[in-house]
């Protein structure tokens, strides 16, 4: 298990570095980074209330040192978009969200719009997360899918392999 205990320490022990060195300068990354974060948990706050988990910068780190590969899964969906929705979505699935529907209407070259509505394991109510930006729908690189008595399912969140 990794013992990071900085931000850039976990970008960097996941493989993502490129998330810190893209920047020009690269020292406005992790600031940068953190005000996203901070949107994120601002939505968070306000859309879930008392359901609000942490997603600050500490628990982050602390996620990624106990469960790698879903954090950097996330890191890779931070590169891709800055779209608070989308992120607390990732991360809700991360938390063991469960993909309820995914609603998709694209029509070349004029519109984009998805919706996702998340279900909770425990019994507390869907959530659902919009996007009108056709680049969040990268997100579903990280979807696992699969059968499940021959209906179709998303489960999981995984990291992308490079190289």
């Amino acid at each position: 298990m990794p013992n990071t205990n900085t931000l850039e320490e976990a970008i960097r022990d996941a493989g993502e570095g490129w998330l810190i060195d893209m920047y020009a300068p690269p020292e406005q990354a992790i600031p940068h980074i953190r005000q996203t974060l901070a949107d994120v948990n601002a939505l968070a706050e306000h859309t879930l209330g008392e359901n609000a988990l942490d997603r600050s910068e500490k628990s982050i780190i602390a996620h990624y040192n106990c469960y790698p590969p879903k954090v950097k899964g996330f890191f890779q969906v931070l590169g891709g978009t800055r779209s608070s929705p989308i992120l607390l979505m990732a991360w809700r699935i991360i938390q063991g969200m469960k993909i309820k529907s995914v609603l998709l209407n694209y029509q070349r070259q004029e519109s984009f719009a998805m919706q996702v509505t998340l279900q909770s394991p425990y019994g507390d109510g869907d959530e659902k997360y919009s996007s009108d930006k056709i680049q969040d729908f990268a997100v579903f690189r990280h979807i696992g899918t699969m059968e499940v008595s021959n209906s179709p399912v998303f489960e999981g969140f995984y990291a992308l392999r490079r190289g």
